[in-house]
């Protein structure tokens, strides 16, 4: 049976009734580290000059709640349930694909449209190829982001990436957790915070226990591709690499703001991390569509805004197509499950 998540905001949130926005902090540094301070008075979030570029070198439709939450087990869910903005710094290096013998790799999204495996098309390079490489994944944010090995109910291997919210909860797209063709919800996901290659510098993660939404595992319904990722008791990466914050921004906002991709795609092998940024294209309730160029094992990666020198994930990626790819928007009730899930993850 679904678990709607509550509305009530734990400590930790914080919402602005004049400026209908919200937004939980995420944490930069090691496990001493205190979480990043917000503007609870609402001015910043409303001001999309306020953020920068991050730099870097180099099947059921007739359902009542599509945000009512789901799991792949029954637990306790709680009690609660850019104008002026920049790109990242800090990695160097020339880009490059990987070697030889790494093997095809499947992007997720196959689980669940198997039929775009005849078009080898997910997420889509638009134009030119503009990302950018990460080589140093042991810094922050970039050391947050993790790519996913997912074992499906069929035993069939895909990937993904997601990226950390709380010490033991990782943020990922609705088809990387249940996939429609591959037997529903996925056996396992190894989680790996900062892969680059070889090398997994703050180790493997295995999670076993999954939430997404009603919408999602009955309706594929692309608006509530989302889903998390609640890592064992015993598995706290986040408390060494820190944590993305996240929020909701207002359609005005988020038109000109500055917004930052970065994941694991299969065209590199799936083990390496590549960023790009853009403005978006367009805006709607639910969707964030940008030309920010990804590729299959890039779903549900972080679209975020690097603002007052905080990052606040603003969008899920899930989708690609010539016209434009596309994240599922956080808003107000993606914005309370996501809470939700970070609550079961601290």
């Amino acid at each position: 049976m679904a678990t709607k998540t509550l509305q009530a905001r734990p400590n930790g949130s914080h919402r602005n009734q004049d400026h209908q926005y919200a937004e939980s902090d995420g944490m930069t540094a090691v496990a001493t580290a205190e979480p990043q301070a917000d503007d609870a008075n609402g001015g910043s979030p409303d001001d999309a000059s306020a953020t920068q570029w991050e730099k870097v070198d180099g099947l059921n439709f007739n359902i009542d709640d599509l945000d009512a939450v789901v799991g792949n087990e029954t637990v306790a869910m709680g009690e609660n349930a850019g104008a002026a903005t920049e790109y990242e710094t800090g990695f160097a290096g020339e880009a490059r694909d990987a070697g030889p013998g790494d093997g095809p790799v499947l992007d997720a999204i196959y689980g669940s449209y198997p039929e775009l495996l005849e078009q080898m098309r997910t997420e889509v390079i638009i134009g030119a190829d503009n990302r950018i490489r990460v080589n140093a994944t042991r810094d922050y944010p970039w050391r947050a982001i993790c790519a996913l090995k997912i074992t499906a109910a069929n035993g069939a291997r895909y990937i993904g990436t997601g990226w950390l919210v709380s010490a033991r909860t990782v943020v990922t797209a609705g088809h990387c957790l249940y996939m429609h063709a591959a037997g529903g919800w996925v056996r396992s996901i190894e989680v790996i915070p900062g892969m680059n290659d070889a090398l997994r510098p703050f180790g493997t993660f295995t999670g076993t226990t999954f939430r997404s939404t009603a919408g999602w595992v009955s309706s594929k319904n692309r608006n509530n591709d989302y889903g998390a990722i609640i890592l064992p008791a015993n598995s706290r990466p986040g408390a060494t690499t820190g944590y993305f914050g996240f929020g909701t921004r207002s359609d005005a906002f988020l038109q000109a703001s500055a917004l930052n991709l970065s994941g694991y795609p299969g065209d590199k092998g799936g083990n390496q991390q590549w960023y790009m940024a853009q403005r978006p294209t367009g805006v709607s309730s639910r969707v964030i569509t940008y030309n920010i160029d990804t590729f299959g094992g890039q779903s549900g990666a972080p679209v975020w805004v690097f603002q007052d020198g905080k990052r606040y994930g603003v969008g899920v990626h899930t989708n690609g197509a010539l016209s434009g790819n596309s994240a599922t928007r956080i808003e107000s009730e993606v914005y309370n499950n996501i809470l939700a899930w970070k609550n079961m993850g601290l």
